[in-house]
């Protein structure tokens, strides 16, 4: 044991004095962690959008649909509502992106409404669909309302055979206004989604820890091609010992590496990963899986450059299927599926749930048990592998 941690300390001293790890690891997925969080807006819960409204009409009915039914999106905080002078001037805010939407109340609106006659409100559009979406469902809400109220006065005049008079319009608009005899109540469970900072301070860790965990792998090619292997050989040192004296240079450099970024992003930018002692867990288990898929891919190429290439491709392809860039919660349900057989996901997915208000071991154990898996696994083909390819007999 005690030769392979004198190769572990001979191939962290190889990495820090070339400066490599230190900037792949740690500087790198720093400063995109941080460029993310600053650069993209703090919740991805939190919508807010601008819609422009025309109002030619100026009647009674108009009014309502501005103040009141465009207005509660306001108060809500989801909307801020932008009075515009023209259809022409709301196009033009639409296509600049002034606005994610707009709303053209034609003349003659309110006068249509209250004689009984079809009115017709105007949605306009551009790259911002769910602007679009949420000015024509609202406008869509006010437009059943109405045609309730119609409905009921129209219904009323039948019967009596008597034209309607403002008393009817007023009684079915306080009918229209009643609570619905169906209640709806709300069920939803917790939301277990981390924050911004930690989402990306976690993408990042998960994503660059293979750039960390490689080193071990590389080492024994880097021997290989500078001729000191057959030294090692020599020594009256096992194969097993030089392969696990790199293996364990891998594992400290990565969980090294994630560990600076816990502590940086929770100091720099207040991210919250969790309790401490899950954490620690976690990180550990992401690392076993990184250093698994690392030494398996290390065995694939027959030099260092094709090694680090061929492993920044699998990284990166897994951290894209991974929900390393958006979070899952926000992709399809296919995607979510597949992302399933990367480390990326369950790491995040575990991050996820530490966030949510009783974070407990039991919670977090799958994701444990299949990081660690991959890693044990993988890392058991990679050994073998390096041990008849890697180094020769």
């Amino acid at each position: 044991m005690r030769a392979a941690l004198v190769i572990t300390a001979r191939i962290l001293r190889q990495r820090v004095r070339d400066r490599s790890a230190i900037i792949f690891a740690v500087v790198t997925p720093l400063g995109l962690a941080l460029a993310f969080t600053f650069l993209i807006p703090n919740e991805f819960s939190t919508y807010h959008t601008r819609i422009g409204i025309v109002d030619d009409d100026g009647g009674e009915m108009a009014t309502t649909l501005v103040d009141q039914v465009f207005g509660h999106l306001e108060e809500a905080g989801v909307a801020t509502i932008v009075p515009t002078g023209t259809a022409a001037e709301a196009e033009q805010a639409v296509r600049d992106g002034d606005v994610g939407a707009g709303v053209v109340i034609p003349a003659g609106f309110t006068a249509a409404i209250m004689q009984g006659d079809p009115a017709q409100l105007r949605i306009i559009t551009g790259e911002f669909t769910v602007a679009g979406e949420v000015a024509r469902a609202t406008a869509a809400r006010f437009a059943s309302d109405v045609g309730a109220v119609q409905l009921m006065v129209a219904t009323e005049s039948t019967v009596t055979g008597l034209p309607a008079d403002p008393a009817s319009i007023g009684a079915a608009q306080a009918a229209v206004q009643q609570p619905s005899p169906i209640a709806v109540a709300d069920a939803s469970t917790e939301r277990l989604q981390a924050n911004l900072a930690t989402f990306y301070g976690a993408a990042m860790a998960i994503m660059f820890v293979f750039f960390a965990t490689q080193y071990g792998a590389l080492a024994i090619l880097a021997e290989r091609q500078t001729g000191t292997l057959n030294r090692l050989l020599a020594a009256p040192i096992s194969q097993g010992t030089i392969l696990l004296g790199s293996a364990l240079a891998g594992l400290v450099l990565g969980y090294v590496a994630m560990l600076v970024l816990l502590v940086a992003t929770t100091l720099l930018v207040g991210a919250s990963w969790g309790p401490p002692a899950l954490v620690l867990l976690l990180l550990g288990a992401a690392v076993i899986a990184a250093m698994g898929i690392s030494m398996v891919v290390a065995t694939l190429a027959k030099t260092v450059s094709q090694a680090g290439s061929l492993n920044a491709i699998v990284a990166l392809s897994l951290a894209a299927v991974g929900g390393v860039f958006i979070p899952l919660s926000q992709a399809p349900e296919a995607l979510v599926n597949v992302s399933l057989i990367t480390p990326h996901a369950w790491f995040l997915r575990a991050i996820d749930t530490l966030s949510g208000s009783d974070p407990t071991l039991a919670a977090i154990a799958p994701s444990l048990l299949v990081l660690v898996g991959m890693g044990v696994v993988l890392g058991g083909i990679g050994l073998v592998r390096a041990r008849g390819a890697l180094v020769p007999r």
